[in-house]
């Protein structure tokens, strides 16, 4: 079983968003957990994982709707993957700030 823990949250591309629209980007360390027979618990191994997310705020309290989440080959995606893939799927949320 693969447990994920969310280490931090950047938010990106606010400028160039409509209002309410948000990019994060969401770090998490994952874990590859094995319960043994005798009911221990052995870490396998872990690292990190890096994902993408487009929300939406409607404006009421815990209310993020989301859009979107996107994982990468690369543990970290660079800033033109992460533009080139929400251009592709979110294209109508754009103002124009950033081109294809």
């Amino acid at each position: 079983m693969v447990v994920h823990e969310l280490v931090s949250t950047e938010e990106i591309f606010t400028e160039e968003l409509k209002q309410g629209y948000h990019v994060l980007l969401r770090k998490y360390e994952t874990v590859n957990v094995r319960v043994s027979d005798a009911g221990c618990i052995q870490e396998m191994e872990h690292g990190n994982e890096d994902v993408v997310e487009v929300v939406f705020d409607p404006g009421n309290e815990y209310s993020l709707v989301q859009l979107g989440s996107y994982t990468f080959e690369n543990e970290k995606p660079s800033l033109l993957e992460v533009q080139q893939t929400i251009l592709k799927h979110h294209r109508d949320i754009f103002k124009g700030a950033i081109s294809a």
